[in-house]
């Protein structure tokens, strides 16, 4: 007995490209429940509805790739000439369609992955990454497919459909194909072919197509990387992404609302600080992915896990503080020149960089400091040996200075411990006063620990916290190995993470905070005061907090507030998917360019279940202009090089 298909195989070329493509979209729907089944902790206030919504109207964003992606494959498919049916020239579109669908669906599952790391879809920046040969991109990739094997299988299998449905089919030959009524028919199936990919890539009929910003307008901010799909978010960021000039308000408004050239530095949070030497040495310390909620200090939850920076912020200025990007490489131009990364791109790959700019190091040579920056990683490492001299930081220390592969993680670069103990004999080596960094790398995945230290912190939870722990530890070593040093107290310790780590937006706990919170501390040996303001500070703070306690009489343009000075009101801005988020006054506002999307009370909302936007017009008018103001002197002092006071 045989089993008969009642949808035979043989079947027209536009049927064929029906066939392949539906195949595709579904696939495209897979991938989305995918994503959100393994990251549900972070849609878990989506209810039945929300969620049904969202992955219907996801299809409008796949439908845009997939158009986009196969114009191609519809090209040759549906061409009016008999040459089409050659079998070779099937076996070349068949093998393209299998290749670009293959190429764009690997992102897609990338992101189910990566997602629980920078909490958005990935972007163009992906391919800078894998293009800078510095990267160990090879034994990086080795190692995630070693973790999320399961999902190389996924990969495999969804191929092996796509490429069924595209050989499972084959094509008829119409007789007589000279007919001038074929070439007729043809040409209609060409043209209709043609307006509906050309309808389906812009995502409709409306005078612009579909962008990011489109789905920011369609649900809440936290739900955007659940609605697109990662080559959509891929192809919105590629290209030339400049930002443009705004023009909310004219220049005296603008300058009565809100203006980055910081005002006269003044010190008032605390008598003692009026004592500081007149050239203190400056180290910044940037923990790599060390949210605040895995401190102790911060959360007593997470005793335990870090108990030398909790002991050490009992004597120092703590804040709580906000990462301005979910990126290592968005942090640098926030700390060190007060510049967040407010574009779909972060601001070293951007034409920006060749601005004029006032970074931390260059004001501090000025004064005559010694300057240098310090990170184990692959000399090249996310360009921040290029950045960091920007920044005008003279030296670099990386993996190639340090010489000794023998304390090698064989994925990032050299381990905290010895590369810490290098940094304090560098250190002291060093003419006073100084201004350096240091970036730790330990802390980040695969989260590998020297041999020696498996199993060594018994309270963590997972390979994760154990390098939190670990880090901790190594810190602790070039402490109590800098207390002796001759440098030490004449120093000013900033201690803060460059972003938060993977999950960190899962938890019950207030969403934005733990999408940003990072520690921020200055710890002041000549000082020795514990004080713990509960007062919002943000990376972009650092900057001018260090002039101003350096007693720095330049002035300079930075995007953020002299941490010191109590008269100056905290506020926090970051920018996710194309959407802004300011926290100013204990309120949350989110903002897409054009219009505000959400209002939140933070301290009588930490889950941010209730959007004041209607209820609260004065409030969202107020947060609104504010961050406003902080846009368009952004943009325009970007394009028209204008961060430095002439």
């Amino acid at each position: 007995m045989r089993f008969h298909l009642a949808f035979p195989r043989r079947q027209s070329l536009s049927v064929l490209l029906i066939i392949r493509l539906t195949t595709v979209l579904l696939i495209y729907g897979f991938t989305r429940w995918l994503f959100y089944f393994v990251n549900i902790r972070s849609f878990m206030h989506l209810n039945v509805w929300e969620l049904t919504q969202l992955m219907f109207g996801g299809i409008r964003y796949d439908l845009a790739v997939i158009s986009i992606i196969n114009l191609p494959v519809i090209l040759l498919m549906t061409i009016p000439f008999h040459f089409r049916y050659h079998i070779i020239y099937q076996r070349i579109t068949n093998s393209l369609f299998v290749f670009l669908n293959s190429f764009a669906l690997l992102f897609n599952l990338i992101d189910i992955i990566f997602f629980r790391y920078i909490a958005k879809r990935t972007t163009s920046e992906v391919f800078a990454f894998f293009g800078n040969p510095a990267e160990n991109t090879s034994s990086l990739l080795l190692s995630f497919l070693t973790d999320f094997w399961y999902m190389l299988l996924i990969f495999g299998i969804l191929i092996w459909i796509i490429y069924k449905a595209t050989t499972w089919f084959i094509s008829r030959s119409p007789a007589p194909i000279r007919d001038l009524r074929w070439f007729v028919t043809h040409g209609i199936i060409f043209i209709l072919f043609a307006a509906i990919t050309i309808i389906f890539a812009r995502g409709g009929l409306q005078l612009k197509p579909i962008s990011l910003i489109n789905a920011a307008n369609n649900t809440e901010s936290r739900n955007v990387p659940l609605l697109i799909n990662s080559p959509f978010s891929i192809m919105q960021t590629l290209g030339d992404q400049s930002i443009k000039p705004l023009k909310y308000f004219n220049e005296s408004e603008l300058e009565n609302i809100y203006s980055p050239v910081q005002p006269p530095f003044q010190i008032n949070l605390s008598d003692k600080l009026q004592q500081l030497p007149e050239n203190p040495n400056i180290v910044i310390l940037i923990v790599e992915s060390l949210g605040r909620e895995y401190i102790g200090y911060y959360n007593p939850e997470k005793a335990g896990l870090t108990p030398f920076l909790d002991s050490l912020f009992q004597h120092s200025i703590t804040f709580n503080g906000f990462a301005n990007g979910k990126r290592s490489n968005e942090a640098l131009p926030s700390i060190f020149t007060g510049i967040p990364s407010l574009m779909d791109k972060e601001f070293q790959a951007t034409p920006f960089i060749a601005n004029h700019l006032n970074g931390l190091g260059t004001v501090m040579k000025k004064k005559g400091y010694t300057t240098a920056f310090f990170h184990g990683g692959n000399n090249g490492t996310m360009r921040f040996d290029a950045f960091s001299h920007i920044a005008g930081f003279d030296k670099y220390y990386g993996r190639n200075e340090y010489g000794n592969d023998a304390d090698f993680d064989g994925k990032w670069g050299i381990y905290d411990e010895p590369f810490l103990k290098y940094f304090a004999n560098q250190l002291n080596t060093f003419q006073q006063p100084f201004a350096v960094s240091l970036f730790t790398l330990s802390s980040h995945h695969p989260y590998q620990l020297p041999s020696s230290y498996k199993n060594a912190f018994p309270l963590a939870s997972n390979d994760m916290e154990a390098t939190f722990s670990y880090t901790d530890q190594a810190l602790r070593k070039f402490f109590a190995e800098a207390t002796d040093m001759e440098w030490f107290n004449n120093t000013i310790f900033v201690i803060t993470a460059d972003h938060t780590p993977e999950k960190s937006h899962f938890g019950s706990h207030l969403p934005y905070w733990g999408l940003y919170g990072v520690p921020l501390a200055f710890y002041i040996p000549s000082v020795n005061e514990g004080i713990r303001s509960e007062s919002i500070a943000q990376h972009a703070d650092i900057f001018p907090t260090l002039a101003a306690l350096t007693k720095t009489d330049e002035q300079i343009v930075a995007f953020g507030r002299n941490l010191f000075d109590s008269n100056q009101i905290p506020f926090a801005v970051n920018y996710l998917s194309g959407i802004y988020q300011m926290v100013r006054n204990d309120t949350l506002i989110v903002f897409n360019g054009q219009k505000t999307l959400e209002l939140y009370a933070l301290k009588d909302d930490p889950k941010l279940e209730h959007n004041l936007l209607e209820a609260s017009k004065q409030a969202t008018k107020r947060q609104e202009t504010y961050l406003k103001a902080i846009l368009q002197q952004y943009n325009n002092r970007l394009i028209s090089n204008q961060l430095i006071i002439k």
